[in-house]
């Protein structure tokens, strides 16, 4: 398995059969995401690169940040997804959209993290349900055109029997509250902060062996409230919890990367719940999502669900590496000074 070298990257993008094979596979995987939306006639969309209004930051046990940047006097911030992007568009003329765009976080990167990552994302009308009803499919039709591709000199071909084992399993399906029983008061699997609970990565690879002896995909649903952006819906039989859930890829033969690669969610469809997650979680510059309040005024609106796949995080599993970096083309991480 090659590891990214950063001073000798360029050369190695040249010479070694790893990278031939490693956009071969990436290729793979954006047209069986490509062919599953296109076949349902639902459209992939160009959106910004820059917004005022991040996202996937916004929840106060997040461990993710923005990245900020100067446009001329301007300041403003690199997307670090592209939901508010797509939910205006599925309002009235389309069901759903998808894109496949980089989004930026400004956190230190890491072996599960980069600070530019390349991301499948969707959005459609309904709940969270039917989001993950969508998921599931396009999961199964990513993996099984994985399994089906001449990858031998790139994955293990015992590693892709077990790709394609797992990918012909039912998702299995917990909640939040569930997991948390299963796993105890250790904050090794559990991190207890003032505004929630949030499942670490070694609780999600726990609950995978225990729940599920690792043989498929889970969901983890209904996550604390305030440890999740604002825009997520509160649960209606539960206030302090949310509509939302986090999709895990289990450890094959306790090799390479394990864990969340997809996140889902329902929106919030009320002004007034809106603004008391926002108050909750003391969003900065509030003002910055006015439009998104407004939208929600407008008469018809239509509640919608979405979700975000993590092309690196599914590479690296498939492969079998622990080091994200190597799943990228081009890895973009802060204080690595690379030669592109």
């Amino acid at each position: 398995m090659t590891k990214f070298e950063p001073s000798n990257h360029i050369a190695n993008l040249i010479d070694d059969p790893y990278y031939k094979s490693l956009i071969t596979l990436r290729n793979i995987v954006a047209t069986a995401i490509d062919n599953f939306f296109q076949t349902q006639g639902i459209p992939k969309v160009d959106l910004y690169m820059v917004t005022n209004s991040v996202s996937s930051p916004m929840g106060r046990g997040s461990d993710s940040e923005p990245w900020p940047i100067m446009m001329g006097d301007t300041k403003t911030h690199l997307v670090d997804s592209a939901q508010f992007g797509m939910e205006p568009l599925v309002q009235k003329h389309f069901k759903a959209v998808y894109c496949y765009l980089p989004s930026f976080r400004g956190e230190h990167p890491d072996s599960h993290h980069l600070n530019q990552f390349y991301h499948c994302e969707a959005e459609l009308r309904g709940t969270l349900d039917d989001c993950i009803r969508v998921v599931e499919q396009l999961m199964i039709d990513i993996l099984s055109a994985t399994s089906k591709a001449k990858l031998n000199t790139l994955i293990n071909p015992k590693r892709l029997v077990r790709i394609h084992e797992i990918a012909a399993q039912p998702i299995g399906r917990v909640s939040f509250d569930e997991a948390a029983q299963v796993l105890g008061d250790s904050q090794q699997y559990i991190e207890k902060i003032a505004y929630g609970r949030k499942i670490t990565r070694g609780g999600e690879q726990k609950l995978s062996k225990i729940l599920f002896n690792d043989s498929c995909l889970f969901w983890i649903t209904h996550f604390d409230r305030d440890v999740v952006p604002f825009y997520q819906k509160p649960d209606p039989e539960d206030n302090s919890a949310v509509l939302n859930a986090d999709l895990i890829l289990p450890y094959i033969d306790g090799q390479g990367f394990a864990g969340e690669a997809v996140g889902a969610g329902q929106r919030q469809d009320s002004v007034e719940e809106l603004e008391e997650s926002m108050e909750r979680q003391k969003v900065a510059n509030p003002t910055s999502y006015s439009w998104y309040l407004e939208m929600r005024k407008r008469p018809g609106y239509q509640v919608t669900s979405g979700f975000g796949l993590g092309v690196e995080r599914l590479i690296s599993w498939l492969v079998g590496t622990n080091d994200i970096a190597s799943a990228a083309i081009y890895p973009v991480m802060k204080d690595v000074k690379a030669l592109y």
